[in-house]
């Protein structure tokens, strides 16, 4: 079953498609967040985020449009879209004072739902047969800004040490240096899908959602977020050493 066609009018709505759920989630994160007086800050990170998603979506469509039309917009696509309204929203908060009574579970429990609908668009997918090329390259790619915008908003608010940061930054210093590599035209090699990917993948993810909860306490997720940055950065230098020809 293919996921392309002919673009009708009615098909051409990713950006009504992030900007319904955002107004939602913006809503409620200004109604429970009792943010006195730095109101407009919030607002720029969430629109600031926002505009970023939006260049994503746009270039991913671009890519896989092809000479039948623009891809078409699937549930899972949707899915996948409405976490970045999330994410949008947690981005807010790097640009406000650390929430405290009730609010302070906020920023946890936003960062949890765009992971938890990082599982559910895939599955969607599959069991909807509508696995495609443009809901690959948005899932990497709200993957990457959820790591980004987690471990950034984890160091700003004193929960992890700076070197944290590295986190969120890995995937794009290794898409940079592969498109340097092919720039200056040496070889690239393709990396197998793996396991130990997924599972530390997830582990940062988890790191990151306790550092952003309450319970733990500032010195436990210290700790825990430099635990978890060891085996992630030497994953990611195995990998570049795969990518380089320099690893089997």
């Amino acid at each position: 079953m293919t996921d392309r066609t002919v673009c009708e009018p009615r098909d051409r709505w990713p950006l009504g498609v992030v900007a319904v759920p955002l107004a939602a989630f913006t809503a409620f994160a200004f109604d429970v967040s009792h943010v006195p007086t730095p109101t407009a800050a919030f607002a720029f990170g969430v629109a600031t985020t926002l505009s970023v998603e939006l260049v994503v979506v746009w270039r991913a469509l671009e890519a896989t449009r092809s000479d039948a039309g623009w891809p078409r917009i699937t549930p899972a696509t949707v899915v996948t879209i409405g976490r970045g309204s999330v994410l949008a929203v947690l981005a807010g908060f790097l640009f406000v004072e650390v929430p405290a009574g009730p609010t302070a579970w906020l920023p946890g429990a936003l960062f949890a739902t765009a992971a938890v609908l990082d599982g559910v668009d895939g599955r969607l997918a599959r069991a909807t047969d509508s696995v495609s090329e443009l809901g690959r390259r948005l899932d990497t790619e709200m993957d990457a800004l959820t790591v980004l915008v987690g471990a950034a908003l984890v160091v700003s608010n004193g929960l992890a040490p700076v070197a944290f940061l590295a986190l969120g930054l890995a995937r794009y210093a290794f898409v940079a240096g592969i498109h340097v590599r092919r720039r200056r035209g040496l070889a690239v090699s393709s990396l197998e899908s793996s396991r130990r990917r997924r599972v530390i993948g997830a582990t940062a993810m988890v790191a990151i959602w306790l550092a952003l909860s309450p319970i733990p306490g500032r010195d436990l997720s210290r700790l825990v977020a430099t635990v978890v940055l060891v085996p992630f950065l030497l994953s990611f230098a195995r990998d570049w050493l795969a990518v380089t020809g320099r690893l089997r």
